[in-house]
């Protein structure tokens, strides 16, 4: 009896034992299936990274749409990926993006409900839905599809933008065991994923527009405004070298110094759209300090005086101070803090500009630049926005002194840009200082850096010149100007005239083109490129400088990629004409 309560134990045991190996087995079991399915999960995020890495590569919105609708069909086994396009009418959807389907230009009509029936509509989020089977009057089946999933594409704004869909298709050969509910996740993970990339890259691509656009707008605004003061500032020119009645003459200067300031806030207002595109470039270059210390004291001397200001002038730098910076730039500085000075100072008030060298190694000196005055002052509340572009302080100061309040915009940018900033100390009533110190490389070995301007008119009168250009008074102030090197001058109304012209001249009649670029018929750009592609051999070695109010260094560029030698600026400037064409016809 004992023996079988024993085994009945041993059975119970046994029972028990197995029960709990079941009980392991079937735990295990799901731990293996939990683990597969991370596995699995992991798979498919590490497949959504790599796609998602792609997407951020793409350059152009057809290999974006083509990466999102191949990662779909990748990612998730399916046979056919695509991103489709509402319509701007909302009447249709069209396929602008696609894997494994031969019909890139294929527009689906909608019902008219088929949006507001999927929730499609209004101020939405991500929508995610399945249709299995797709139905007959659904749109995806335009798409040969027997399965789908899908999620909207929406904007930053919230509203409807399309879908990206996944699916399998009717006439597929594998036999796909579609089970939405199992991706329903992570699809919509890759979908929002790819939905930022997406509209992140057309509002990249809109900025783009803009700028290109703002760009466009600027350059058209620089040539459409500097266009009427070449022939204003070149008349005056013209009169000023042929009148010899002193009233008259300080008429005709007066006219030339209200263009000029003219032309000053033209450059002012493209000067900070460049720097504000981050275009500003600083040329390094030898330059003589005490040189152009005192090219700017020239003009900023006068004013003072004028103003029977008291105008003194410290300079504690070695004279041999040769040093490599942008010269150029670090005198539009100095110049605009010395007019401001003037300007804001009254009649008899004092102005103080200083040079100081503060310290020098072998290497580099330290330079201290200021500019002290006991003019109007500037009132607390304005110090934050002093620097900031069309700022001036107290709008009364715009009625009575005039300006864009640009200047010192470009002159903090600039000093910015060397390394330093423009600092400023100043009280209501009493005067300004504004001071700033840049550490320079010295020059251990310079060369001559004397770049004082002479008018030499140079002997051209063997050489003879086509002038092209569709504005008569332009022409008639160019030659005029140039008749006094000799040359002869020859004129073109536009530049299928003037590729005519040298098509028909003899061999090596013309020893210069001055090019303009917007004109009717044919461009400058494509006058040279014709030119130059002619079958003769002046063609290839004729100098051809372009005269525009094209201004821009983008300008400049395309004159170069056209074939041109050089480019002057409209309005003409006398000096630079006849040193340039000087230069380029006697080296």
């Amino acid at each position: 009896m004992e023996n079988l309560n024993e085994l009945e134990v041993l059975k119970k045991n046994v029972a028990d034992l197995s029960a709990q190996i079941s009980r392991y087995e079937l735990s295990e079991q799901r731990m293996r299936s939990i683990q597969h399915k991370l596995d699995t999960q992991i798979e498919t995020f590490k497949m959504i990274h790599a796609y998602t890495q792609q997407a951020f590569r793409a350059r152009t919105p057809e290999a974006l749409k083509s990466v999102i609708a191949e990662g779909i069909a990748d990612i998730f086994q399916l046979e056919i990926g695509a991103v489709l396009i509402l319509n701007p009418d909302g009447d249709a959807l069209k396929l602008t993006g696609s894997f494994n389907f031969d019909d890139p230009d294929l527009v689906i009509p909608l019902a008219e409900d088929w949006i507001q029936s999927r929730g499609f509509q209004g101020r939405i989020e991500h929508s995610i839905i399945s249709e299995s089977p797709v139905a007959d009057d659904s749109p995806l089946a335009a798409l040969g599809l027997a399965h789908a999933i899908y999620v909207s594409l929406i904007d930053y704004d919230r509203t409807y933008k399309g879908i990206i869909v996944g699916g399998v298709s009717k006439s597929g050969e594998r036999i796909f065991d579609f089970k939405p509910t199992e991706m329903m996740s992570s699809f919509m993970v890759y979908c929002q994923q790819m939905n930022g990339i997406y509209n992140g890259f057309f509002a990249m691509e809109k900025a783009k527009d803009a700028d290109r656009a703002k760009t466009v707008f600027l350059a058209n605004l620089s040539h459409e405004m500097r266009t009427p003061l070449n022939a204003i500032i070149g008349m005056a020119q013209i009169s000023r070298m042929s009148e010899t009645d002193g009233k008259k003459s300080k008429e005709i200067s007066q006219i030339e110094i209200s263009s000029k300031h003219l032309l000053n806030l033209i450059n002012d207002i493209l000067e900070i759209a460049k720097i504000e595109e981050g275009k500003l470039e600083l040329v390094q270059k030898s330059f003589c300090l005490k040189e152009i210390t005192e090219n700017l004291l020239v003009s900023s001397i006068q004013a003072a005086e004028d103003k029977r200001q008291n105008f003194t002038v410290n300079i504690s730098t070695p004279d041999s101070c040769t040093l490599i910076g942008d010269s150029m730039r670090l005198s539009q500085v100095l110049l605009n803090l010395l007019s401001n000075a003037i300007k804001f100072t009254p009649v008899l008030g004092k102005i103080d500009f200083c040079v100081e060298e503060i310290s020098r190694d072998t290497d580099n000196a330290l330079i201290r630049f200021s500019v002290l005055d006991t003019g109007i002052g500037i009132h607390p509340e304005f110090m934050e926005s002093l620097f900031l572009p069309f700022e001036q302080g107290d709008s009364s100061i715009l009625r009575k002194y005039g300006g864009t309040g640009l200047g010192l915009a470009i002159s903090q940018r600039i000093v910015r840009q060397m390394g330093s900033e423009i600092k400023v100390v100043s009280e209501v009533g009493k005067g300004t200082e504004f001071y700033f110190s840049i550490l320079l490389p010295i020059d251990k070995k310079p060369e001559d850096t004397n770049d004082r301007v002479t008018v030499n008119i140079p002997d051209l009168s063997d050489k003879t010149v086509l002038v092209v250009d569709d504005v008569e008074i332009n022409r008639e102030i160019v030659c005029f100007l140039l008749e006094q090197t000799g040359i002869t001058c020859e004129v073109a109304q536009n530049g299928k005239i003037a590729l005519d012209m040298f098509a028909q001249s003899a061999e090596g009649h013309y020893d210069l083109i001055l090019m303009d670029i917007q004109m009717p018929l044919m461009d400058g750009y494509t006058a040279t490129r014709e030119i130059r592609a002619m079958d003769r051999p002046d063609a290839k070695k004729i100098v051809i400088l372009a005269m525009t109010a094209n201004a821009f260094k983008e300008d400049i560029d395309q004159a170069v990629k056209s074939g041109m030698n050089g480019h002057i600026s409209k309005p003409v400037d006398e000096t630079v004409l006849l040193r340039t064409i000087g230069e380029t016809l006697l080296s």
